[in-house]
């Protein structure tokens, strides 16, 4: 069973809020039954599991408050939600927890990191004139959700390839 360590600069920290505080968020979330229903060690895994998905496909802004710190927060220069104040070099920010929390959730409900069905099947179709592209019967999956990215201050940083990109050759 996973051991959750959410720590702000600790250099053994594998999550950006605990399972208490990832509960509490979810007490006034409307859909949280999968969230409530979870075991105890999924909960676990799941927060420790969205933090490391932030990690790895957020672009942060400014820097890390300390070179032995295991996570990318917290982070120096950077402003709260209001941009009022700058936040604490030793602190996790509540909008941060909330995301990660939400992640967590979000990940209870389906593997969201599986391979990207249009990439794998490819276009079912393309036409020159006038334009036409079409993929097959499948949807471009997002890994992080619209409800996670949206409870994060965009000056705290932006996703990585956002977008996927094809160059298209001319023959």
């Amino acid at each position: 069973m996973p051991t959750v360590v959410a720590t702000p600069g600790a250099g053994n920290a594998n999550s950006y809020c605990t399972v208490a505080e990832a509960d509490a968020y979810h007490e006034t979330h409307l859909y949280a039954a999968p969230w409530t229903a979870a075991a105890p060690s999924t909960k676990e895994t799941a927060v420790i599991m969205a933090t490391r998905l932030l990690d790895s496909l957020y672009e942060w802004a400014e820097w890390p408050t300390s070179v032995e710190q295991a996570l990318f927060w917290p982070r120096v220069g950077l402003l709260d939600v209001k941009q009022l104040e700058y936040l604490g070099d030793d602190e996790i920010p509540l909008e941060l927890k909330y995301a990660t929390a939400e992640f967590a959730r979000q990940l209870l409900l389906a593997d969201r990191t599986s391979d990207n069905t249009v990439e794998t099947q490819g276009i079912r179709s393309l036409t020159a004139g006038p334009v036409s592209l079409s993929f097959k019967d499948t949807v471009l999956p997002k890994i992080v959700p619209d409800a996670v990215v949206n409870l994060l201050p965009s000056w705290w940083g932006r996703l990585k390839n956002s977008g996927t990109f094809h160059e298209l050759l001319r023959s």
